[in-house]
């Protein structure tokens, strides 16, 4: 039986980055949960050719961050398409990080979704 669900949104619609950088959510706590079910959409990348690289993550303490349990680092999901990942969270934060490779790279994505609280 799955715990309640709360509403997430980790990248608001539709937000657009871009240039050679890693861009990071704010740190989430999250002891309550025990997963993250996030749905990430973008759309094709503008610039260079390169693949962005998503990464759903957590902390004990925000300095130290591992790729959540679940999910596999540096994801990109298709373009064009909204694609889930579940998350099973096992530390105190949680991040959505987000990598573009090119200086000339522009992506509009979103990722949205819910926390599952812990049962016991």
């Amino acid at each position: 039986m799955a715990g309640e669900l709360t509403p997430l949104t980790l990248i608001p619609r539709y937000t657009t980055y871009s240039g050679t950088a890693s861009y990071t959510t704010i740190a989430l706590e999250v002891t309550a949960f025990e997963k993250a079910i996030v749905n990430i959409f973008r759309n094709a990348m503008l610039g260079s050719v390169g693949n962005p690289a998503y990464n759903l993550e957590e902390s004990s303490d925000q300095v130290l961050w591992s790729v959540c349990a679940g999910t596999g680092a540096d994801f990109n999901p298709p373009a064009g398409t909204e694609t889930q990942y579940n998350a099973t969270l096992t530390k105190r934060w949680f991040r959505i990080r987000l990598a573009l490779p090119y200086p000339d790279n522009v992506l509009t994505c979103y990722a949205v979704g819910f926390l599952e609280e812990r049962l016991s």
